[in-house]
């Protein structure tokens, strides 16, 4: 490959020297100086009239550096420059200059766009009716091919288009079931939106690419959530660090513990001057230190007006312990109960060393953290028996013989008369039940701690006032427990998560087809309906062929960890099971995630601070046999 000649040497002109040999220097420098002044002239005239000077016009950036780039540079040089970077820079750079792009568009620069795309982690490969380019476009471009709107992250993976929610229902009709879950969910669950001509134009391995095309796509914008959260974040600190020098650090931390905590939400951190995705700067410091000061000051003089002053140290005690507190339940093994924060917080001895302490005996975070792993063991083996007596006394009230083990029962279903819907509730789960830990009792009441009532209101101790035994459905558990050919008095609530059984519901069987559910999904409406979960014969393998594998569509961590009781989504498993703890399962490449993770359940258990309900690897289906034997989902 030649080596290119630069720009500048090849337009360079010569001047003759005949032009020059009757020049004096006189004549030079005023004519010098004559050409300066003119073109000044015409380039300030240019400026002043809005106009672009001439040579100016075309070029792109900081002096057209991508356009000397392409020109100057040799191409090998080019090559290897472009084999470090992804489709998206490639998609970006060829939009630049005509040079660029006819480089980048060109044959010969097909293996610098399969290196890219190479470099991009878990990327599905490139469909064969797709060119390198296009199949770029696709992944990176969040338009919508229909109406141009900006910002689009629907892809209709099997038509290679991207379309929003709006465009959907008027450019597509009647859709095939089958094909829906390639769609998003906000678009796949509505009704069936592809034809099944093009189910027979495609077929299954554009439906298997799309589908991994999609998880793709899902970790990639979470990818970049996260990222966005943690620059929110960091701009924050760096907000509440310029506070402090203000003083008013402190009274962004009261409102930060406000009654939105428990939803990691709060009046400071939503303030649309802190929650932004963008890193602060001096200059954008100076801009909203003004407002930030006067919302801070309206806040508080709010407070003091409706709940009187805090002692801003005593404040922050309060604070530091909860904080404390919560990191050792994000590490602890919560299969058996845990007291709720409120309980620590209101216990005589946290409380007296909250208020008693000297100034300078408290060191910050570290107190707390070495007087909890002092005195925690001793007040758990206090309270843990007491409070499983109290949620056993309310199950005595239907079954007065029961006995502790029976709260393990799967047919031990609890219910809290707060929460609409009455859902389900299990031990352990009715101990990390939000109701129950901020209710207002009489219990461990601590008058010192009510002038900070407003800012930590979702603190309060474990009580089972709202609790109640559900009689009712317990009995029906009881028949799908039997009907399983399992004991009712012995079988626990983890066995039936084990044993996962299949259940038809034949009360909900209609034109649509059969409908097939799980264990965990039973409080859906089918409990009190005709069942049946015997085997189905040679039909369970062409049933279980349609079941959907949502495992990689679940984003909330309703697994733990069994090795360190992280909370974990269903998708992480495996990946936090090698990168933390060397544990490698035997998945079998065949079968779907859902099956792997059901086969590896001696390394993780259900998450018990949240609902049950949401704890399925599979969602309820529909099954249809068809006049000539073959099935349909």
């Amino acid at each position: 490959m030649s080596t290119r000649r630069s720009l500048r040497i090849q337009e360079k002109k010569f001047i003759p020297e005949t032009q020059d040999a009757h020049r004096t220097p006189q004549d030079s420098t005023e004519g010098d100086l004559e050409e300066a002044k003119t073109n000044h002239s015409k380039a300030n005239t240019s400026t002043k009239n809005g106009r672009i000077p001439a040579q100016f016009r075309k070029v792109r950036g900081k002096l057209g550096l991508l356009e000397r780039l392409a020109k100057d540079m040799p191409l090998d040089v080019i090559f290897e420059i472009f084999c470090y970077i992804t489709p998206s820079d490639l998609l970006q750079l060829a939009r630049s200059s005509k040079d660029l792009r006819g480089i980048l568009m060109s044959k010969s620069s097909e293996s610098i766009w399969r290196i890219a795309r190479e470099n991009v982690r878990d990327l599905p490969p490139r469909p064969e009716d797709l060119n390198e380019p296009q199949y770029a476009h696709l992944l990176y471009e969040p338009y919508c091919h229909v109406c141009n709107q900006k910002r689009c992250d629907d892809v209709l993976w099997l038509f290679r288009m991207r379309c929003c929610k709006n465009c959907i229902w008027s450019t597509f009709t009647v859709f095939d079931s089958e094909l829906r879950s390639s769609l998003p969910a906000e678009i796949r669950y509505h009704q069936d939106v592809l034809p099944m001509l093009y189910k027979q134009q495609y077929g299954h391995i554009r439906i298997a690419h799309g589908r991994s095309c999609q998880r793709w796509l899902e970790e990639r914008l979470a990818g970049r959530t996260r990222e966005l959260d943690d620059i929110r974040k960091q701009r924050k600190e760096a907000i509440l660090n310029r506070l402090d020098e203000t003083g008013w650090r402190e009274e962004a931390k009261i409102i930060m513990s406000s009654w939105r905590v428990y939803l990691d939400r709060d009046e400071f951190s939503d303030h649309k001057l802190v929650k932004q995705a963008k890193k602060l700067t001096e200059y954008g410091w100076n801009s909203i230190k003004a407002d930030l000061e006067k919302k801070l000051s309206d806040c508080k003089m709010k407070r003091l007006l409706t709940t009187g002053p805090r002692n801003p140290t005593i404040y922050q005690r309060y604070s530091d312990l909860r904080k404390e507190y919560n990191a050792i339940l994000s590490e602890a093994d919560l299969r058996e109960p845990f007291p709720a924060v409120g309980d620590i917080i209101s216990h005589k001895l946290f409380s007296d060393l909250i208020w008693d302490t000297p100034h300078d005996e408290y060191l910050g975070d570290d107190f707390f953290r070495l007087k909890l792993s002092e005195y925690l063991p001793s007040i758990i083996d206090e309270w843990r028996p007491a409070k499983i007596q109290e949620l056993l006394e309310v199950m005595r009230k239907s079954h007065p013989a029961a006995t502790t083990s029976d709260l393990h029962l799967a047919t031990s279903i609890f219910e809290c008369s707060n929460c609409w819907g009455h859902e389900d509730i299990h031990y352990p789960q009715v101990f990390y039940h939000t109701c129950c830990q901020t209710q207002v009792h009489d219990g461990h009441r601590d008058e010192r701690f009510e002038p900070y009532v407003s800012a930590f209101p979702y603190v309060r101790p474990w009580t089972s006032r709202t609790i109640t035994f559900n009689e009712t459905k317990s009995q029906a558990s009881r028949v799908v427990i039997q009907s399983f050919y399992l004991d009712p008095m012995t079988t626990t609530i983890q066995d039936m998560y084990s044993a996962n059984p299949l259940i038809e519901c034949m009360s909900c069987t209609s034109d649509e087809g059969r409908m097939f559910t799980r264990w965990p999904l039973l409080s859906l409406g089918h409990r009190n309906h005709t069942l049946r979960i015997k085997s189905f014969g040679e039909e369970t393998s062409r049933i279980l062929a349609f079941e959907p594998d949502t495992s990689n569509q679940h984003h909330m961590e309703v697994l733990c960890c069994a090795h360190c009781n992280k909370s974990l989504a269903i998708a992480k498993l495996f990946n936090h099971l090698e990168d933390f703890h060397r544990v490698y399962v035997n998945t079998d490449k065949q079968a779907s995630c859902s099956s792997n993770i059901e086969a590896a359940q001696e390394h993780w258990y259900w998450n018990p601070r949240l609902n049950y309900i949401n704890h399925s690897l599979r969602n309820s289906f529909r099954y249809k046999e068809v006049s000539d034997g073959t099935s349909q989902p």
